[in-house]
């Protein structure tokens, strides 16, 4: 009896984690390897299909993009550039309809080597599945050094030498 009780509970209990979060960790996981195989097929228009209708991505040194064929648009370049994506999630917070998710990614080109950065994502909940809806991201890397100031003499200052 003792055991029969113990096998039910560690059976239920990823039912109930699952139950807890609304699935939010097992459908970001399942939206992020859509992503990944996405990527590696070049194709963002299954990219943009993961987002919400009215979603956002708040990319780096650039303006807002809304909605799925502005996104599409936004990752023509990546996939053209890249072969392939790894996104680790580190942390996921449901909250009821939405969940935030904090994680990671590297990019590979075709040789094997690229950039590796951090993104945050806000997930909303549409029926059973979980779609991107705020998408922001930044590389690891340091932005380049600001441009030397021009050293050009005033003016009104009198040439070197004269």
């Amino acid at each position: 009896m003792r055991h029969t009780v113990l096998t039910l509970l560690v059976c239920s209990v990823p039912f109930l984690a699952q139950a807890a979060d609304g699935g939010a960790k097992a459908g970001i996981s399942a939206g992020n390897k859509k992503f990944e195989e996405a990527v590696a097929k070049g194709d963002a228009a299954a990219i943009a299909k993961l987002y919400a209708e009215d979603a956002e991505v708040l990319p780096p040194d650039s303006p807002p993009k809304k909605g799925r064929e502005a996104i599409q648009k936004e990752f023509s370049g990546l996939v053209a550039a890249f072969k392939k994506i790894t996104l680790t999630t580190h942390e996921v917070y449901p909250m009821g309809n939405l969940a935030l998710e904090v994680s990671s990614w590297k990019l590979e080109d075709a040789s094997g080597k690229g950039p590796e950065g951090k993104y945050m994502v806000l997930w909303k909940k549409n029926g059973s599945t979980w779609q991107l809806y705020r998408d922001m991201w930044s590389e690891n890397a340091p932005p380049p050094p600001p441009a030397p100031a021009a050293t050009t003499p005033p003016a009104s200052a009198p040439a070197p030498g004269k």
